[in-house]
């Protein structure tokens, strides 16, 4: 290989500095349409890459929530609706009848009412109330005297028993089968579940249960 001339070193460069010179003036001439041709490509990319994708995800999220609020509307109005028929119907059953069905199994907790409902059982049967305890549990107390269908079990979720323990005094065969008559068809639902009977004191002690709805 030959080398190079002094004078073809020189010339190289010189086209060299030339060179340089131009892109020096060129970039100096267009620095800023560089700079925003630079910027212009970043968003772009950043656009394509980074914001897109992310709006997409975004329209499918607002899409799928207003299908989910609008399925919940409907399932509300249609529930509402429900509701609505049911006081509908509600208004139109006879009040006495409502109270006699409420009176089976009551809302509101009332111990003395029981307490005088029972001591007036007694009392009315010519017999003498020795004692009575009253005590409460929070669920139903199922004690199997009839047997419930599993699907019919489900109402014992909103009952709250009520045990009484009840002693009376002047038993006669005859006023005691008409307080177990009383007992039976009281408007208030009751279960008798032992009876204890002592001839030589003619007393009688009952252990009953009452209840009360929680709802």
């Amino acid at each position: 290989m030959a080398q190079k001339s002094p004078e073809e070193i020189e010339g190289n460069i010189e086209e060299k500095k030339i060179r340089t010179k131009q892109f020096n003036k060129f970039f100096s001439d267009y620095f800023n349409w560089i700079v925003g041709g630079v910027v212009v490509a970043i968003f772009i990319i950043g656009f394509f890459v980074l914001l897109l994708p992310k709006y997409g995800q975004t329209v499918d999220y607002l899409n799928i929530s207003n299908q989910q609020e609008i399925l919940d509307a409907s399932a509300k109005r249609d529930e509402l609706s429900k509701i609505q028929q049911l006081l509908t119907a509600y208004n139109k059953i006879d009040k006495q009848y409502i109270d006699k069905v409420n009176a089976i199994a009551p809302v509101i907790k009332n111990k003395e009412e029981l307490f005088s409902e029972l001591n007036y059982l007694v009392s009315v049967n010519q017999l003498f109330l020795q004692s009575i305890s009253l005590s409460s549990t929070a669920t139903y107390q199922d004690q199997n005297i009839v047997p419930i269908a599993p699907q019919e079990k489900a109402i014992s979720g909103s009952l709250e028993t009520v045990n009484i323990v009840l002693s009376v005094k002047g038993t006669t065969y005859e006023s005691f089968k008409n307080l177990l008559s009383d007992l039976e068809n009281n408007l208030r639902l009751m279960d008798v579940l032992s009876i204890k009977f002592s001839p030589s004191g003619q007393t009688t002690s009952l252990i009953i249960n009452a209840y009360y709805s929680k709802n």
